[in-house]
Order: structure tokens, then sequence, then C-alpha cells
């Protein structure tokens, strides 16, 4: 460990007059720094000592730094604040003018396929910005690909020189490509290292097989590319190496000999998990995978998941262990399950497709909305990866079992409110799904992301099954877009979704069509709008205990029960919607004097859920809810905390009463409770009960916070 005197320890590192970097990227740039978080805060271990050679280094590199995106002339002046408990570094950046790239001359592209964009295009976008060299080499290399993507294989990097106007702060680009002749591919020669010594178990015509490279073909990059990709995604093979027989510069041939080099991997595999969620509370997986099963790029799994462990029957055991929210839903009172088989394939008969098949039988809820039952299901899904960035899938699915919702949604959504007709809806129906997504993702991290933007959509047509009742056919789709850019030393990242479902020619209860539970829309939550508990935002069905009505009799002579002033409800049920816009804003920033594992997070979320054959768009019924939030950086992703706040009243829906049997066998029944006026004939008419009741808001700040906390970022 470095000795140095007290005051030669570095306390602090500041930047100021960066007109393009903030701090964290500025500081992982030097190699001076300031001391971390324990040794700030709790005075464990010693701060850094003061190198002034590295302080006119880190100088210099900030310096260069700012001279590759534009800022030529930029410098760089540390200045030190000496004090008895050491000393304040101060990096004062002049960045000076921006240099201007005001022409590109380009020299020997090709002319492009008949239909296809010039290769000088993305050059030319350059002209008339600012200069920068970071851009600009991304911007060759992507030229330098699609050259060698259209047969050019010995395309290398163009001859460069760059003459600038200083007191004009404008760069002239001159480019001199080579690309040579179009290449063909000839022999394809296959190598296969064993796993241990011996014969290899992999036949070399499967790794043909896999390849998809033929004799004859234009030599594509991105078909090398594919080909090396298809040979991992089987994961029979350790290493995979695709090279040239003979090297790219060494001859002037128009056909090019590949050797395909792998090396086998153990092809079957067994896992096991354990971990803890908040709408999961204790959940356990575990998986068996045999990676070479008939034949090598198929592949078989088994697979088992259980969740709810600790809340759920007949796993139970640990309730204190899970969430507040899980111990009061009736849909996590059993356990969930997962049970599977899959197998699947890298190609399909030589296509760049992948198909699968899964055979399942599964318990899965959602919470306070419903609980899905599948005695036996299958998917046959299609996959494709078009690009590094774009992928869709196409796939039908079919499942035979039931749907449980709650008896107050079963009443006011289904208008199954006597118990027989809630004993019915029990019996299911299958259910047959078509279903088919896209996702563009141009963000420059999938799980952490600070620039880029993505885009996802999927869209589904289905259709029930029953001998009870009529068959049913309904649609669905959803839309998403998110975009990420700098602002104000941190992150901002905005999303808008939207989804829309119909059933047309459905039977309407209340107005809506009578779509399944599992395929209406839900909103609220961790990952939607933080003021509200997972599935709450959007039209509730409260239901109230008799401490908390009043028991009358009606006009005609009739019980008849009425929610008391100010009372409040034991449980709000979620009946979903056939519409759903929601709209998040969040900016997120480190703060590098606390610690730079550390990320603070503020927000605001807005949307709603609706019925569309009762209620029309407004904009005045969206639900804005602000709220603050914590990010701790981990090997897995950040670890978040939020806190949603929800200021406004809560929604108005139907009040339900539920009586109890007797001991002579008698089944009880559902009263309607919201107020109303009780002297009318149909006050006991459970079809035309009002969505009067407003349940009493809280009275302190605390009452209106909701907690939430999740791996990943939100969006």
């Amino acid at each position: 460990m470095t000795r140095c005197d007290a005051t030669q320890r570095v306390r602090s590192v500041k930047f100021a007059g960066s007109p393009r970097f903030d701090a964290i990227t500025l500081a992982a740039s030097i190699v001076t720094h300031e001391p971390g978080l324990k040794t700030r805060w709790f005075r464990i271990g010693d701060a850094p000592c003061l190198d002034s050679l590295e302080l006119r280094r880190d100088a210099l590199r900030l310096a260069v730094m700012h001279r590759q995106v534009g800022w030529f002339q930029a410098s760089v002046i540390p200045t030190i604040d000496r004090r008895p408990d050491g000393v304040r570094l101060l990096f004062a950046i002049n960045p000076g003018p921006e240099a201007v790239l005001d022409t590109v001359l380009i020299q020997g592209l090709p002319e492009p396929d008949a239909g296809r964009r010039g290769f000088d295009t993305p050059l030319r976008a350059l002209e008339n910005k600012r200069f920068d060299r970071t851009r600009v080499d991304t911007t060759i290399d992507r030229v330098l690909a699609r050259l060698q993507d259209a047969g050019y294989a010995r395309a290398a990097r163009p001859q460069s020189s760059v003459s600038i106007d200083s007191a004009a702060a404008l760069a002239t680009l001159t480019l001199v490509f080579s690309p040579g002749r179009v290449v063909s591919i000839g022999r394809v020669q296959i190598d296969v290292q064993p796993l241990r010594d011996g014969s290899p178990r992999i036949d070399s015509a499967d790794v043909a097989r896999l390849v998809s490279i033929r004799s004859g073909d234009r030599y594509r990059a991105s078909a090398i590319l594919d080909a090396q990709r298809d040979l991992y995604r089987s994961e029979a093979f350790r290493l995979v190496l695709i090279d040239t027989l003979t090297p790219l510069a060494a001859g002037r041939d128009s056909v090019l000999d590949l050797r395909v080099a792998v090396a086998e991997a153990r092809t079957r595999a067994a896992r096991v998990g354990l971990g803890w969620a908040t709408q999961d509370c204790i959940r356990m997986q575990g998986r068996i995978t045999d990676r070479g099963f008939l034949g090598v790029g198929r592949r078989v799994e088994l697979s088992a998941r259980a969740s709810k462990i600790g809340v759920g029957a007949p796993a139970d055991f640990a309730p204190a262990l899970c969430s507040g929210a899980l111990r009061i839903d009736p849909f996590s009172e059993k356990l969930n399950y997962y049970v599977g088989s899959t197998l699947s394939n890298t190609r399909l008969f030589g296509w760049p497709v992948q198909p699968l098949l899964t055979v399942y039988s599964e318990r899965r809820g959602e919470p306070f909305a419903y609980l899905r039952e599948t005695s036996v299901g299958a998917l046959v899904e299609l996959s494709r990866q078009f690009t590094t960035r774009t992928a869709g899938t196409a796939g039908f699915q079919y499942e035979n079992g039931k749907t449980i919702t709650d008896p107050a949604v079963s009443c006011a959504r289904f208008g199954q409110c006597r118990p027989e007709d809630f004993a019915l809806s029990l019996f299911g129906r299958s259910v047959g799904i078509v279903s088919t997504s896209a996702s563009h993702d141009r963000t420059n991290d999938p799980v952490n992301p600070s620039r880029g933007w993505r885009v996802r959509g999927d869209v589904r047509a289905g259709q029930t099954y029953s001998q009870l009742v009529k068959a049913l056919t309904f649609y669905r789709g959803t839309g998403e877009a998110s975009t990420y850019f700098r602002f104000a030393g941190g992150v901002i990242g905005t999303r808008i979704q939207m989804s829309r479902a119909f059933a047309p020619g459905a039977e309407l209860v209340d107005g809506s069509p009578l779509i399944p539970q599992q395929e209406r829309i839900f909103a609220g939550g961790q990952n939607s709008v933080r003021g509200y508990q997972q599935n709450l935002l959007g039209p509730l069905v409260y239901v109230v205990s008799g401490a908390n009505v009043i028991d009358t009799v009606g006009a005609n002579g009739e019980r008849v029960v009425v929610v008391k002033d100010g009372a409040r409800y034991d449980r709000a049920v979620p009946r979903g919607g056939t519409a759903m816009v929601v709209a998040n804003l969040e900016w997120r920033r480190g703060f590098r004097f606390i610690a730079e594992q550390l990320q603070f997070a503020a927000f605001v979320d807005a949307g709603n859920v609706w019925e569309t054959q009762s209620e029309g768009f407004r904009w005045g019924n969206l639900r804005a809810t602000p709220g603050l939030g914590l990010r701790i950086v981990t090997p897995l992703g950040p670890f978040r905390v939020d806190v949603g706040y929800q200021p406004y009243e809560p929604r108005a829906g139907r009040a339900l009463f539920f009586t109890s049997g007797d001991n002579k066998g008698t089944t009880g029944e559902i009263l309607c409770a919201s107020p109303r006026d009780i002297s009318d004939s149909r006050a006991i008419d459970i079809f035309d009960c009002p969505s009067t009741y407003r349940p009493p808001t809280g009275r302190g700040v605390l009452s209106r916070l909701t907690f939430h906390f999740g791996l990943g970022q939100a969006f």
C-alpha cells in the first residue's frame, strides 16, 4: 500500500466544463480517484495518495477524450485545493470550439445491387455534424460489414486523412476504400474435436447441416455469424471457430475455402434453483436438459417450478416470509406450479427459424385478478432472429383448464351471481390462441439501458371451447415503445404502452363483452403505474363484511344491505378492462460522492384501464403517480426499491356482501351493498347494483404510499 502524509490524501475529485460527458464517465476514464463509501462514511481504510505525475496524465486523458468527439482544441487544467486533512481536486475542462465535419470525400466504393441504397449513404449522413471520431469509426465499420455481407470478403478499413480549418472549426475527411472482388464459397472443411480421447460423438454431417453454408454460395459475413450463432445455440459445442483456409490477404482469387472447427461439449445437464420475489414469495425450480436428443441441434428439456411457497397450500408453512399483499391475495392461497417438457431445434428444415414444442400442466395466479389451472396445455412456436436487434415469433397455444375468479368479479363481470352459476363456471373451458410478436432493440444495454430505443408488439386471436357454454372468439393487441437518453448527469427513460381487447359478437354484461378473465387487461404494479398495487389500477369491485353494512328490508319486503357511511372494505378485486394506456417517465442518476453502485431515481407514471363499451377514453381519467426510487447495481442487474405516491381518491365501484350458508346445506348468496335508494323495487337486483361505493381516503401520507421491490429496471 502506498504511504503518504495525511495532507497528500485525495479527499474528492470533481469535474467542470465538460459539454459531453457526465462525472461518472469522466471518473471512470482517469486513474486518480476519490475514496470509496466505506472510507468516507465509516473511516475504514485510507484515502488514496496524490500522484502528481498521474494527475498530469489524467488531464491529458480527459483532453484526448474530448478531442476524439469533436473538440479538437480541448484542454484540461487540474486544480489542487490543499487542506490539512487532504487535497480536493478539480479538473477544469475548456473544450474550445466544436469542430464540424464539413465534407466527406469517398473513393473506391462499388455500386450496390439494384434497388439497394448506396454504400456511402451512412457516411454522407455525417456531414454538417460534430466531428466525432468514435461515430466516424462506427459508421466505417457499418459500411465494411455491409461490403463483406455483399460478397466483398477482402474489404479492409479505408485509408483516411483529415484536414482541419482551425479558424473556422471545419474538418474535411477523405476515405479511400479497396473492397476487392466479389468472393464465393469454395470448399467447406469441418473438424470436430472430441470431448475425450477417441473418436468424436458428433458426426461432421450434423455440423454441416447446422452451418447451412454451401459451396458456390456468395460470401456473406452475416451467414458466417449466423452459422457460428446456430452452432453455439445448439449448446453441443464448447468452442466454435469459422475461418478461411487461405488468409484473406494472401490472394486475389474469387473463391474462398472455409474451415469450421468445433469442440464437443457435455450435452446433458441438471440444474436446481431457489429464490424469493415480491409476487412469488419463495420459489423453486429444477431442469434436466439433453442438448443432443436425436442428433445435434435438437434439444429436450424437462422442467418443473413452484412458487407461492410459504403462503400457498399445502406449502403455507411460513406466510411471514411473504409480502403483505401476497398474504391477503385470495389467488395466492394455493401453491403455483409448472411441469413441462420442451423439444426445440436450431433450424427448421434448413431455414433460419427455431421451432419449439412444449407440453405442460400448470397452476398460476395473477395477484388479486384470477387463478388459472391448466390440466394440459401445448405450445407450438416458431422464432427467428432477423438481425442482432430484431426478432419475431409466431405460435399456437392450446389449453384445457379453468380460470377461477373472485366470486365478486364473477358476479359483477360475468353475471354469475347465483351459487349454481359460479359452480358451473368452475367446470372450465378449452382455449386455443394464435399469436405473433416482434421486437426491435436499439438500446446499448438490454438490462440497464442508458441510451437508445426499443419497440415491441404482439397480437393474439383466440377461441374458447366448452360443452356447457357457447364458443367465444376474442382478440388482443399490445404495443410498447421506450426511449433512453442522457440528461442532467443521469439517464431519462420514457415508455408508453397501449393494449386493446375485444370480442365481436360476444354476450355483453354491464356493457362489456365476456372476454376470458386471463385475456382481460390489467395495470398497476412494480413495472406499470407504481402508485398502485399489482393490478389494482382500473375498474374494481369491493367486498364488505357484515360489520360494515346496514341490514334492513326493502320496499317489497326483501332483505337489503347497504354499506355504512365511511365504512372500509375487506378487499378490492380488479375486474380488468378491454383497453389500457400506461406512460412512464423516469430519471435516474448515480452520485459518485455516495457510491458508484447506487442510483437514485425520480419517476412519474400515468395510465388507466377502462371498459371501451361502457366508457370512452378521457384525458381526465388518467391517474398520474409520482415517486422516488433507489437502485443498487449487482452482477444480476439493478436491485430496485420504488415508492409511489397515489394522490387520488379511491375509485368508485360496486360494493358486494357475501352471506353465509346455514346448517341445512343452504349456500350463501351475493347481495348488492352499494349506496342506493332502497325504496326502489330494483334495490335487490344484483344486476342493477350501481358503482356508487367510494372507500374513505386514508388520512396520512403513509397510507398513500406504495412500496415495490424488484430486480432489473422497471422498463
